[in-house]
């Protein structure tokens, strides 16, 4: 009887204790942030300099909405000269409507000096659907319209635009994940001319609050305002990402 009103009281205990450190467990932090930065340099018969720079934030209260957003930053020099002078950013807004769909408003913005754009930037808003959803893949697909404007040597211009996107995740072990995007944006006064965007990574946790990703970026503008300059370019590289 003594073991049994023992048994009781232990399991009376554990259930206790298990409850309150339930309630006063901290709720999960809305924001989630990471700086990152790279760098890489050879010399010899080419003096190389590469660094890079990076940005990320999500906002999640675990409610409808979510507000996310990114910022990269390249730059190489070559023996003085620069090869790469590259800045790009994205913020974004969405909107859960049910489980799967969803509708959000984003800005676009993208400098790149060997391109000729000083500077390109999208507003948009749209939809989009969750093909895949769970703890370890994601996959969405969208399509938004808006307005777009870009500047270079030759000027100023304006108008309307349309995009269509396609978002990838794959939670490949608890401290590994796989990202790939791709997104065109189209003018509408020219549907001809037109800006694609290819990006992939695979982040490792390092440490707590430190993690090592490694990444491919590839930009392709179908119609350059200078002739001669290359429609793509890419860049490969690697940053440790501190989050906090």
């Amino acid at each position: 009887m003594r073991k049994l009103a023992l048994f009781l009281l232990t399991m009376i205990f554990s259930t206790f204790v298990s409850a309150t450190a339930q309630e006063t467990a901290p709720p999960p932090k809305p924001w989630a942030s990471s700086f990152g930065a790279g760098l890489a340099a050879t010399s010899g018969n080419t003096d190389t300099k590469n660094f890079n720079l990076s940005f990320t934030t999500k906002y999640d209260p675990k409610t409808r909405f979510v507000f996310k957003a990114d910022a990269l930053y390249l730059r190489g020099d070559a023996n003085g000269q620069k090869q790469v002078d590259k800045a790009a950013a994205d913020a974004r807004g969405e909107y859960s409507v049910s489980d799967r769909t969803f509708t959000f408003g984003e800005v676009t913005y993208l400098r790149d000096p060997f391109k000729d754009l000083t500077y390109f930037v999208a507003p948009l808003a749209g939809a989009g659907y969750r093909i895949i959803k769970s703890d370890v893949r994601n996959l969405t697909v969208d399509g938004a319209v808006g307005a777009e404007a870009e500047s270079g040597s030759t000027g100023r211009s304006s108008g309307g635009a349309v995009k269509a996107g396609q978002n990838f995740d794959w939670t490949i072990s608890p401290s590994s994940k796989i990202t790939e995007k791709v997104t065109g944006i189209w003018k509408t006064s020219d549907f001809a001319d037109s800006l694609y965007h290819f990006d992939a990574g695979l982040t490792t946790t390092l440490a707590a609050r430190l993690d090592l990703k490694v990444a491919y970026v590839f930009d392709y503008k179908n119609r350059p305002t200078v002739p001669g300059i290359k429609k793509g370019d890419s860049a490969l590289f690697a940053a440790f990402m501190v989050k906090f």
